[in-house]
């Protein structure tokens, strides 16, 4: 039996398109609440191998709760194949990082487990930080297309928004607005953030913050732009610029082994962490309305193509099937 296991019950709703297209039986098991510390993903992990059988598969959708269930079946001496779904490790030099890592380098050498990646190169990063040579499956996030909203949203000009919680540079961001006095900068970011960076925000930035996600989308939806300075290597931000590509919006987004899978080849705009370049890009693709439609055109192409729902399930049922 197949087993996919989440940390979030507010995840039912968006993915009852695996029952749609996946042909192999399969049970899905969420929590009551959403898993918002160890103690409960341990519960959650524990639950599911004590419902289950050997050699049953266990795909767990929070890649750190399948790193669990594989050391939890180590401990107990049971026998299951697990399956990780996109994993998420960043590389920082806290003595929780650190440990982290331990547990993912040692579970990742095991023949029962197997992980997939976003990105190739996020995988060869990945092994790199880790000191392993694993093989990846590459499972692209999904693009849900049915956010847009039906009503038309009055675009303000000169006007660019990044928004959302982990991995955004806002050191970066409002410094770069800092440099274009002349230019909206939007921003939807957590409360804690805000308060940490606030002192950094020039009278053209706009803040809101722990906003509902129709607000957000329609934030988003009123800028010519989305830009997204990123602090790190690992997947974030995704479902936010898939969500611009959703509205029309052409993205410009830091260059990083993540990046480059979906928004490189004329899909949009990647770069490094240095203010000309991100002023020179943002300036020109305000400009240059028509040539800015043709990148969101064409990254629209590939996140059908390559990042649809009955993709996801079809890479995701050849790994159960261990094809």
């Amino acid at each position: 039996m197949v087993y996919i296991l989440f940390d979030n019950p507010v995840d039912r709703t968006k993915m009852r398109f695996l029952t749609k297209y996946m042909h192999t039986p399969f049970k899905e098991i969420y929590p009551e609440q959403k898993c918002n510390s160890i103690k409960s993903m341990i519960k959650e992990c524990q639950k599911c191998i004590d419902n289950s059988g050997d050699n049953d598969t266990i795909v767990c959708w929070y890649d750190f709760m399948g790193i669990l269930c594989w050391w939890l079946c180590k401990l107990k001496r049971k026998k299951r194949k697990i399956i990780v779904l996109n994993i998420l490790l960043k590389k920082k030099e806290t003595l929780k990082n650190k440990v982290v890592r331990r547990l993912y380098r040692i579970a990742l050498h095991s023949k029962n487990l197997e992980a997939t990646v976003t990105s190739k190169e996020y995988g060869k990063w990945i092994n790199n930080i880790l000191g392993i040579n694993k093989g990846y499956t590459i499972l692209h996030d999904i693009y849900f297309d049915n956010t847009k909203n039906e009503h038309q949203t009055e675009i303000d000009s000169n006007s660019v928004f990044c928004g959302g919680r982990n991995g955004r540079d806002w050191e970066f961001y409002f410094e770069l607005a800092a440099s274009m006095p002349d230019v909206t900068f939007k921003c939807v970011m957590p409360q804690n953030q805000y308060e940490e960076y606030k002192v950094l925000i020039s009278p053209n930035v706009q803040v809101k913050y722990d906003i509902p996600e129709n607000e957000f989308l329609e934030l988003l939806n009123s800028s010519q732009l989305v830009v997204m300075p990123l602090d790190t290597e690992a997947p974030a931000g995704l479902i936010a610029l898939f969500q611009a590509a959703t509205y029309g919006k052409m993205v410009i987004t830091t260059d990083t082994v993540t990046t480059r899978e979906y928004f490189s080849g004329d899909r949009g705009v990647l770069c490094k962490r240095n203010i000309k370049d991100w002023e020179e890009a943002i300036r020109y693709y305000l400009g240059n309305i028509g040539e800015a439609k043709m990148k969101v055109d064409n990254l629209v192409g590939f996140l059908e193509e390559e990042c649809s729902e009955s993709k996801y399930a079809e890479v995701l049922e050849r790994l159960i099937r261990n094809e």
